[in-house]
C-alpha cells in the first residue's frame, strides 16, 4: 500500500471526509438554519466547541449517542458506527455480509453509543439468536443506517451497484424500510466517487440510478427533486432556502410537537437528509469545504447531513482538498481508533479484496481458452 497514492488519498479523504462533517454539524444539530446565523453572525465556516450550543439544546455527555465532549472536531454515533464498519472490513480483509457484522457488533459495539433504533438491534441480538438481517425490523425510521455507510463504498469501490447490494444488506441490521435504502444511496455515490474518472454529475447519476426498489422507495421521488433544486439553487445558501420550502419532512408521531419556537428544527427522518446530502454535494460541483460547510448550516440532522456529503466529497477530492486543520483537529479529538490506520486497513482491504476479484476472473478466462 502506497499513501502517496490516488487510492488511499481517496480512502483517507472519505473515512475523514465524513468525520470532519460529523464534528462540523453536531455543535448546530437540531437547530433552525436561520437561528444558526443568528447564533454564529452567520454560517458555520470552522470547526467549533460544542460549548457554543445554547442550554436547551441536548448537550455532550458521557455515555452518549451524541458527542462525548465539548472539543471541537468530536464526532457523534454517525462516525462511530462508520469506524465499526470499517473495522468489521478491515478484520474481514474486504466485503462483509450482515452475518459477520452482527457477530462483530456482539463483540465490539458500546451501547452507549447507540441511538434508539441501532440500540434496539442491538438488543436484539446480543439477547437472542435473531438473524442480524431480522434485527431492524421495526424500528424507527431515520438516518442510522445511511450515516454510517461511507466504509461500504470505498470497499466497493467504482462499482456503485455492489455497493448498494451490499448497504442494503449490512443495514437490515438497522432498518427495514427507505431507511435502508438510504444506506445503499449513499454507499452507490461513495462508490462512483472513488472512480478516477467519475465527475459530479456521474456521482449523483450512480447514487439515482441505484436506489433500492427504485421508484417503488419512498426515496425516490425525494431524491430527484433535490437534484432539480441542487441545479436551480446558486449556492447552498439559496438550495438551503429552497430545500426549505419544498423538501422538509415533519417527523413527529404521537410524541412531543415540532417546535414552533424559531430555534430548535429537528427531522432525523432519511428522505429529508439523504437527498439534501446528494443535493449539497452537487451544487457545489464536489467541493469539499463548500459541500460541508453548506450542509453543517442546513441545521435540523445537519451531523448526519454533513458527514454523508462529506463521504462523497472527500472520496470525490481526496484527502489532500481538505484543510489540514480540519484534519488534525479531528484526529486530536478523536484518537481511538487512529482514523489514518483505519484508513490505511482500508485500503489494504481494498486491495486484498481487488486480487480475489482478479482471481475469480483469471479463472473465468482459463475455463474459456
Amino acid at each position: 500500500m502506497n499513501k502517496n497514492s490516488v487510492l488511499f488519498k481517496k480512502v483517507y479523504g472519505c473515512m475523514m471526509g465524513g468525520v470532519i462533517g460529523d464534528a462540523f454539524g453536531g455543535p448546530v444539530e437540531g437547530m433552525d438554519a436561520g437561528f444558526i446565523r443568528k447564533l454564529h453572525n452567520g454560517p458555520v465556516t470552522d470547526l467549533i466547541s460544542y460549548a457554543t450550543r445554547p442550554e436547551d439544546f441536548f448537550m455532550p455527555a458521557v455515555p452518549s449517542a451524541y458527542a462525548w465532549s465539548d472539543r471541537p472536531g468530536t464526532y457523534t454515533d454517525d462516525s462511530y458506527f462508520a469506524t465499526v464498519n470499517a473495522r468489521c472490513i478491515v478484520e474481514h480483509g474486504g466485503r462483509i455480509t450482515c452475518d459477520e457484522l452482527g457477530d462483530f457488533w456482539v463483540k465490539n459495539v458500546d451501547v452507549d453509543r447507540c441511538w434508539y433504533s441501532s440500540a434496539s438491534s442491538y438488543w436484539r441480538l446480543v439477547m437472542t439468536y435473531m438473524p442480524a438481517r431480522q434485527a431492524g425490523a421495526g424500528n424507527i425510521g431515520e438516518n442510522s443506517s445511511a450515516m454510517c455507510i461511507g466504509p461500504v463504498g470505498i470497499i466497493n469501490a467504482c462499482d456503485p451497484k455492489q455497493a448498494s447490494l451490499d448497504a442494503y444488506d449490512l443495514m437490515s441490521i438497522i432498518h427495514h424500510d427507505h431507511s435502508r435504502d438510504a444506506a445503499g444511496i449513499i454507499a452507490a455515490a461513495v462508490a462512483e466517487a472513488m472512480n478516477p474518472q467519475a465527475d459530479a454529475d456521474s456521482i449523483v447519476q450512480a447514487a439515482l440510478d441505484h436506489i433500492p426498489g427504485g421508484r417503488c422507495s419512498k426515496m425516490y421521488g425525494p431524491m430527484h427533486l433535490a437534484v432539480k433544486l441542487a441545479r436551480e439553487a446558486k449556492d447552498t445558501e439559496e438550495l438551503t432556502k429552497l430545500y426549505y420550502d419544498q423538501l422538509l419532512i415533519d417527523w413527529c408521531g404521537r410524541g412531543k410537537p415540532i417546535s414552533e419556537d424559531g430555534r430548535h428544527n429537528d427531522s432525523c427522518e432519511a428522505y429529508e437528509s439523504i437527498p439534501c446530502a446528494v443535493g449539497m454535494f452537487l451544487n457545489t460541483q464536489g467541493d469539499y469545504k463548500k459541500t460541508v460547510i453548506g450542509a453543517a448550516n442546513f441545521g435540523r440532522d445537519c451531523d448526519t447531513i454533513a458527514c454523508m456529503a462529506g463521504y462523497i466529497a472527500g472520496a470525490y477530492r481526496g484527502i489532500d482538498a481538505i484543510p489540514e486543520k480540519w484534519v488534525s483537529t479531528c484526529l486530536e479529538a478523536n484518537p481511538d481508533p487512529d482514523l489514518e490506520k483505519l484508513a490505511e486497513g482500508m485500503t489494504e482491504a481494498l486491495l486484498g479484496q481487488t486480487e480475489k476479484v482478479k482471481e475469480r476472473c483469471g479463472a473465468i478466462m482459463e475455463m474459456d481458452r
